[in-house]
C-alpha cells in the first residue's frame, strides 16, 4: 500500500505521486467517468517507474462538476475507492464502490504524463459509465421488417416497438443520421459498434445480419438514460409531442400510430434453411402459409397439407399455429420471452397416401423429403432393419424411393404429445400419440418416464372430440357403453387440429 501525500485535491502533492480526494456529489452527479478492463486480475505493468496490475481509470471530467472541483485529471489511475484497493479489480467492482456511498466520495488516484497515458490508453478496455451516462431498462425491440416501393426501388425500413407496442419504421440511413448527431452531441460517450454501409444490394442473409445489428445498437443506446431521454432519440422514436413545444409523449399512449401495412416474417423450411415472406400486418394463419407455398412454388390447392408451427429456444416441441392466430402479431409479443420464437413450414399430414399424392408436386416432394430426413435425424420412428435401404435412398436425386422406405417404418407420421395429466389416472401423466391407423395411451411417471400399460384406441370407435382451453377430450364407443377421456394439456389445440386432420383424411378415404 502507498503512502498517501495530500487529503484534499487542493493541497500541494507531487504531480504523479498517489493522492487522495473527496468529492461531494452534486447536482450533475460526481462529474467523472471511468473506463478500464472488464474482468479482474492481469499482467503487472509499469506506471510512472512501478509495477501495478490493471488499473482503472478516469476517462472524462466533465468541466466544472464536482471532480473536477477536487482536482481529478483525465487519465488518472484509481488506486483506492471509499478505502478499499482496488487494483487490478474488474470495472463493475469498482462501480459499484463508488456509487456504495451516493453523497461523498473519497478515491486514491495517481495521475500520469500525457504520453504515458497514450500509451496506458491502448490496452484494451471496456467503457461503461460511472455517473454522467446512468443506465435503464427500455424494452425497446425492432422485431420485423417492412419493404415499400419508392419509385421502382425497393427500400427497408426496421419497424421499432417499445413494450410490444409499434413506435416509428425507419430506414437504414435514418438509423445512421442519428448514430452521426447523437456522437457529435454525445462525443464523450463510446458507442456501441454500429452496423456499417454496403455499397450493393443486400441480401437476404445480409438483411437479417444488419437487422439484428441495428437491433443491438438501438437497444444498448436506449439502455443509458441520458441518451434515451434526449431529442435526438425522442423525435426518432416519434415519441415528441409536437403540439407542446417538443415535449416527451407519454411512452404508454404508443401504439396508436398505423402500424406498416405489410412486414417481412422469417419462416424455416424443414432443413433448417430459411426464408423471408411479405404480408399483411393482420393476415392470419392462413393468408402466411399461401404466401410461403407462392414463394416455394406450392400450388394454393397443395397448401392445405401444411402448415406453420411455432418454437422458442425454451420449448423446442412444435406446435401448428392456430387459424385465429395472427402471425406477425404473435412474433411481435413474444419477441423477447425466453428466446426468439421460431415459425417452421412443415407438412401436416398423417396419411401415406395423402402423401404420395401431393408428391406428385416435385415442390411438395423436396418438402416431404427435407421433413423426412429431419426427422430420421431426430428418431422420431423406428428405422430397425432398414438402415440399409435409408442410406442407399438419402439422396436428393432417390427422393421418392426416400419417402416409400420411412413410410414403412413403425413410428412415420405418428405425433407423440409431452406427457400431461389424464383424468382416468390419478397417480401419474399419459403420453398421447396418434396416427393415421390409432390412438395411443402409454401410463408414465409425472416426469415422464413410460411405463409398460398402454390402451390403443381405433379411429371407428371415437365419436366425439374437442378441445375447451387447456382441455382436450375424446369419446371412445363400444357397444352400448361410452368412456370419455380428458387430458390437461397446453397443447389441447394440436391434439384437436390432429384429430381434424385424420377424421377428415378418413372420411376422405370412406367416401372414395
Amino acid at each position: 500500500m502507498m503512502t498517501l501525500q495530500n487529503e484534499n485535491a487542493d493541497q500541494e502533492h507531487e504531480p504523479y505521486a498517489p493522492h487522495c480526494v473527496i468529492i461531494v456529489k452534486g447536482i450533475q452527479g460526481f462529474g467523472f467517468n471511468v473506463r478500464g478492463q472488464i474482468d479482474e486480475g492481469g499482467q503487472l505493468k509499469s506506471i510512472n517507474g512501478s509495477l501495478y496490475p490493471p488499473l482503472q481509470h478516469i476517462s472524462n471530467v466533465i468541466p466544472g462538476g464536482p471532480a473536477d472541483a477536487a482536482g481529478v485529471l483525465m487519465g488518472d489511475r484509481i488506486l483506492e475507492v471509499n478505502g478499499i484497493n482496488v487494483e487490478g479489480e474488474s470495472h463493475s467492482k469498482v462501480i459499484e464502490l463508488i456509487k456504495s456511498n451516493p453523497e461523498k466520495l473519497r478515491m486514491s488516484l495517481m495521475s500520469v504524463p500525457p504520453k504515458e497515458n497514450e500509451r496506458l490508453d491502448g490496452e484494451s478496455v471496456s467503457y461503461c459509465s460511472e455517473d454522467e451516462f446512468e443506465l435503464h431498462k427500455v424494452d425497446v425491440t425492432i422485431p420485423s421488417m417492412s419493404q415499400k416501393d419508392e419509385n421502382g426501388k425497393i427500400v427497408v425500413y426496421y419497424n421499432v416497438y417499445i413494450d410490444g407496442k409499434f413506435l416509428c419504421s425507419h430506414r437504414y440511413k435514418n438509423f445512421h443520421d442519428l448514430q452521426v448527431d447523437l456522437k457529435n452531441k454525445f462525443f464523450q460517450f463510446d458507442f456501441p459498434k454500429f452496423p456499417g454501409k454496403w455499397p450493393f444490394q443486400l441480401s437476404q442473409t445480409q438483411l437479417e445480419k444488419r437487422h439484428k445489428e441495428l437491433e443491438q445498437w438501438l437497444i444498448q443506446v436506449c439502455s443509458v438514460a441520458q441518451l434515451f431521454n434526449h431529442f435526438y432519440i425522442q423525435d426518432f422514436l416519434g415519441l415528441v409531442n409536437n403540439d407542446k413545444n417538443n415535449e416527451k409523449a407519454d411512452i404508454s399512449s404508443v401504439g396508436s400510430k398505423s402500424e406498416p401495412d405489410n412486414a417481412d416474417i422469417k419462416v424455416l423450411l424443414p432443413d433448417r434453411s430459411s426464408i423471408c415472406v411479405n404480408i399483411p400486418t393482420e393476415s392470419y394463419v392462413k393468408q402466411l402459409i399461401e404466401a410461403i407455398c407462392d414463394k416455394i412454388n406450392i400450388s394454393h390447392e397443395n397448401s392445405q397439407y401444411f402448415s406453420v408451427f411455432k418454437s422458442s429456444d425454451a420449448d423446442v416441441f412444435e406446435v401448428p399455429l392456430s387459424l385465429s392466430e395472427k402471425p406477425l402479431e404473435l412474433h411481435v409479443q413474444n419477441y423477447n420471452e425466453s428466446g426468439t420464437l421460431k415459425f417452421t413450414f412443415k407438412k401436416f399430414i398423417f396419411s401415406s397416401k395423402d402423401e404420395n399424392e401431393i408428391a406428385e408436386d416435385p415442390a411438395c416432394l423436396n418438402i416431404l423429403y427435407q421433413q423426412a430426413v429431419d426427422d430420421l435425424i431426430n428418431k422420431t420412428f423406428d428405422t430397425t432393419g432398414k438402415e440399409i435401404e435409408l442410406k442407399r435412398t438419402q439422396h436428393i436425386s432417390t427422393q421418392r424411393e426416400f419417402l416409400e422406405v420411412v413410410q414403412s417404418c413403425p413410428g412415420y407420421n405418428t405425433v407423440s404429445f409431452p406427457h400431461c395429466a389424464c383424468d382416468s389416472r390419478k397417480d401419474g401423466h399419459v403420453i398421447l400419440s396418434i396416427s393415421f391407423q390409432k390412438i395411443s395411451i402409454q401410463a408414465c411417471l409425472l416426469t415422464g418416464e413410460k411405463q409398460d400399460q398402454i390402451k390403443n384406441f381405433t379411429w371407428a370407435t371415437v365419436s366425439d372430440y374437442g378441445s375447451d382451453g387447456d382441455i382436450f377430450h375424446f369419446t371412445i364407443s363400444k357397444s352400448n357403453s361410452e368412456r370419455k377421456i380428458s387430458l390437461t394439456t397446453p397443447f389441447a389445440d394440436f391434439m384437436s387440429q390432429s384429430f381434424d386432420r385424420i377424421t377428415a383424411s378418413r372420411d376422405s378415404v370412406t367416401s372414395t
